[in-house]
């Protein structure tokens, strides 16, 4: 049976490189989500685009899972450092996600965490343990670590201190946690990788644009290389 992946982000800049490298056409409009297939060298490569915050970020995750199956679902993209430990650029695998805005403490919820949903939601660490070994033979360099994810572009000191401190995370964005969140309550195996384009405070809407498209074709070589790993243990069990 053909591997069917799927790889998402929130913005076509995030996932247009990897689309010009496999050579995947036009995308299909479907509401506000972009969808794209190929045949990649044995496998069903799907690329997503779900636009901006969480509610995108879940209504595209359901749409592939019920409509594709997929195998597995990769989110790539740019996240802001909240760690004084990350510089711009550094890559990172997101071992876990959390939510930095949300609060059913008034139904009896922890902090930050939905009802029937985990406080704290991993992603799955055989992906993980993959793509760190891929990174590891292209000689790029990652970390790993929490992110957390709300329906805010930090760009504030103070803010970024806060959710620093409530979270525990070591970046901030604005789809990671809802994407993880679906793929969990469909038992699909999820991963995020993201690269730092900003420190999340007052210079983020300056270099947030300045950095994307770097962070964006390095995110694409990781991914490609990922996949032809797949590709070649797909063709090695036929």
């Amino acid at each position: 049976m053909t591997q069917t992946i799927a790889i998402i982000s929130a913005m076509l800049e995030e996932v247009e490189p990897l689309r010009q490298q496999l050579g995947i056409g036009e995308p299909e409009q479907v509401g506000g989500l972009e969808l794209s297939m190929t045949e990649w060298n044995g496998l069903q490569v799907i690329t997503a685009v779900s636009g901006i915050g969480k509610a995108q970020a879940g209504a595209c995750m359901q749409y592939l899972i019920t409509r594709h199956h997929p195998t597995e679902v990769v989110n790539i993209g740019a996240a802001g450092a909240l760690s004084d430990r990350l510089r711009i650029g550094d890559l990172v695998l997101v071992e876990e996600s959390i939510y930095h805005d949300v609060d059913c403490t008034g139904v009896g919820q922890p902090p930050h965490t939905f009802p029937g949903v985990p406080r704290v939601i991993p992603s799955d660490p055989a992906l993980v343990r993959t793509l760190s070994h891929v990174a590891a033979n292209l000689g790029i360099p990652c970390h790993s670590g929490r992110v957390a994810t709300g329906d805010a572009f930090v760009s504030d000191k103070e803010q970024r201190l806060s959710i620093r401190r409530e979270t525990e995370a070591v970046l901030v964005e604005m789809e990671t946690a809802a994407f993880a969140q679906i793929a969990h309550l469909n038992g699909v195996p999820f991963v995020s990788v993201r690269s730092v384009s900003d420190n999340a405070d007052g210079g983020a809407e300056v270099s947030f644009q300045t950095f994307l498209t770097e962070v964006s074709k390095r995110n694409a070589t990781l991914l490609e290389a990922y996949l032809r790993a797949k590709a070649e243990q797909e063709s090695s069990r036929h």
